[in-house]
């Protein structure tokens, strides 16, 4: 019980000084991912999608991100919130994205101590795990998955009970870890971006970059390409079978996950990052939300985004 809380604590804990410059922890890397965007003609087509999207429903604001996989070009950044005299320009400045569990940069963290692997199990229990709950505690919990599934499902009673086995009572080690990952903004949406970037470059992390700037490489190898292969076979069968369906297409595999969390008071926030084509990576998407209140899931509100997203980014390339 003592082990168990102090693992726990350590998770609910997570905000901690940003990462700067490269740094290297258990021989991987950590590097510098400022940067800035664009395509305007793809950026008026997202702006239009995320208008619509502000005005049919009651969310606060939200951001989609496009980046080019190979080369960590910004192709779009739209960012709108929605007032009532219309949709404006918004920047979305949330600085705290450590401060809830993070899916695929804590899956890898996992996997890189060779102690759990993708079929390691784990018993979520009733969904309830000190103080950490899955989204259906509700209802039961999921019972007992494998890690594999548990980032399908997103259930972070697995990922608590993964991260004790991994890591012990040393959560200090396990945060440092996934905020190596997340390239110098650990705490903004654009080290999440670089990350998953870099998941879909087979490990291969990029300074993200305005368009017409020269590509940077940060690191060559994240992490071991075995893990970052089996990262890349749980994100795509997170849609494919997990709780991100909607983000997928029949015509094209999309790799992604998400999370959703209360930002503060009743404020919620959805993410979802995640490439395609899942086999031959050439784009990179994030898509954010913020609403008030109940109901709220990434997985319903965030994902038919980015479906809509890999339909115009998939035309613009046929035509």
């Amino acid at each position: 019980m003592i082990r168990k809380n102090i693992f726990v604590l350590g998770i609910l804990m997570m905000v901690l000084s940003a990462c700067t410059g490269k740094k290297n922890l258990g021989g991987e890397c950590c590097g510098q991912a400022t940067a800035k965007h664009n395509n305007p003609e793809l950026e008026t087509t997202v702006a239009e999608v995320i208008k619509e999207c502000l005005t049919e429903n009651d969310w606060n604001n939200a951001t989609v991100y496009v980046v080019e996989t190979m080369t960590g070009k910004i192709k779009a950044n739209v960012s709108l919130m929605r007032k009532d005299t219309g949709v404006e320009p918004y920047a979305d400045t949330y600085n705290q994205e450590r401060s809830q569990m993070l899916g695929a940069p804590a899956y890898l963290a996992l996997l890189v101590t060779e102690k759990v692997t993708p079929e390691s199990v784990f018993d979520t229990e009733g969904g309830i795990y000190g103080q950490i709950k899955d989204h259906n505690w509700r209802k039961g919990g999921y019972g007992e998955i494998n890690l594999e599934r548990a980032l399908g499902v997103r259930s972070q009673v697995a990922f608590a009970k993964a991260g004790e086995q991994a890591y012990g009572t040393d959560s200090t080690a396990f945060v440092e870890k996934v905020k190596c990952y997340l390239g110098d903004e650990p705490d903004r949406a654009e080290g999440i971006l670089t990350f998953y970037n870099a998941v879909a470059n087979g490990g291969r992390m990029l300074k993200l970059v305005t368009e017409g700037e020269d590509s940077i490489i940060l690191c060559e190898q994240i992490a071991p390409r075995k893990h970052i292969e089996a990262l890349q076979r749980g994100l795509e069968r997170s849609v494919s079978d997990g709780v991100f369906k909607t983000a997928g297409r029949d015509n094209v595999k999309v790799a992604a996950c998400g999370r959703t969390f209360v930002k503060e008071g009743e404020t919620r926030r959805m993410e979802l990052c995640g490439y395609f084509p899942a086999e031959n990576p050439k784009y990179t998407v994030m898509v954010i939300l913020e609403k008030e209140g109940l109901p709220a899931g990434a997985a319903y509100m965030c994902a038919p985004i980015m479906a809509q997203i890999v339909d115009i980014l998939s035309d613009s390339d046929r035509n």
